[in-house]
């Protein structure tokens, strides 16, 4: 504001605007105009308006820049009146000043996410999201113990059973790294449907592409399984590219032991398209054949945000349900 206008406010609240460094209230006790020079004044600050800002990466937060009852001397640049109630003590302004950029962060957050969620589901339409993990890759060994084959991460020391195993692999081949999938115990079958067998102690990698929970599950799925969740997600006009959450209890049980061969429980996946949104329970049985093939059961139990429900079903002839 001009000079004019500050004699004005002068005993009265205005604000001092810092920038990045926050913006404060406080009354404006006196001021300074000289001739053909920037006026200014001396503010006793009461509260603050607007939060230093916080940096994504700092590990501390700003302090504000001034204390409860400070005096200091601005140039009128920084000073205007201020234009609304500001009922609060100067603690209360730091808690409601605080919260406001909680508030602020959280809607960035939910923006972002928003964002993320829509590129990657247009990358999934354009089969194009393993770029999103490209040239990142997890290594294994191949070990057997007793009778059963599996890969163990070193750095992690976990250990992944290959029975069932849905992940695809890449095995070196004439020091080439190719793309293979487990056909039976140390057999891997390359994508030109050449097979080669590997030893104890070879090496393996994986891309990590394929830890995305949704694409796992995918995999994991029976042909028949698979056709009974796309009858489902067709009906409603949805696609997998429009998959925006999946939580694989599954694949949690799968990682977690090496010993089970029997795994029960309920996946939960969520789509979502410019319209609607859709939830699916997956519910699964699943045992694990030394001899024989394995006995799997899937029910698929769809609902839509407007209400429209409907089930679809699959499980082998074996099965007990």
């Amino acid at each position: 504001m001009d000079r004019q206008t500050a004699r004005s406010f002068a005993g009265k609240y205005v604000v001092v605007n810092e920038g990045k460094h926050g913006r404060y209230v406080g009354v404006l006790e006196s001021i300074e105009a000289e001739p053909k020079k920037m006026w200014g004044g001396f503010v006793k600050i009461t509260g603050i308006l607007l939060y230093p800002e916080i940096h994504v990466h700092s590990e501390t937060l700003p302090t504000p820049l001034y204390d409860d009852g400070e005096k200091v001397f601005c140039n009128g640049n920084k000073i205007s009146p201020l234009k609304q109630d500001f009922p609060y003590s100067y603690k209360e302004s730091v808690d409601y000043a605080l919260a406001s950029r909680w508030n602020e962060v959280d809607d960035e957050k939910e923006n972002n996410e928003s964002v993320l969620a829509m590129i990657n589901q247009e990358l999934k339409r354009r089969k194009a999201d393993h770029l999103l993990y490209r040239e990142v890759y997890v290594y294994y060994s191949l070990v057997k113990k007793a009778r059963h084959y599996y890969v163990y991460d070193e750095e992690k020391q976990e250990a992944l059973s290959l029975d069932g195993c849905p992940f695809e692999f890449e095995v070196k081949v004439k020091d080439q790294w190719k793309r293979a999938h487990n056909v039976s115990g140390s057999t891997f079958e390359l994508e030109n449907k050449k097979q080669v067998e590997l030893s104890h102690g070879d090496r393996l990698r994986l891309n990590k592409s394929q830890f995305d929970p949704y694409r796992i599950l995918i995999n994991e799925l029976d042909l028949p399984a698979l056709q009974a969740l796309e009858r489902g997600l067709k009906k409603l006009d949805i696609f997998h590219e429009n998959s925006v959450y999946c939580h694989n209890s599954l694949l949690i049980q799968l990682l977690s032991t090496v010993e089970e061969t029997t795994f029960k429980g309920v996946n939960f996946i969520s789509y979502a398209t410019d319209k609607h949104q859709f939830m699916v329970q997956h519910h699964y049985e699943r045992e694990i054949m030394e001899d024989a093939p394995d006995l799997t059961y899937d029910r698929f139990e769809f609902t839509s945000d407007t209400g429209e429900r409907l089930i679809t079903t699959y499980a082998t002839q074996l099965s007990k349900d």
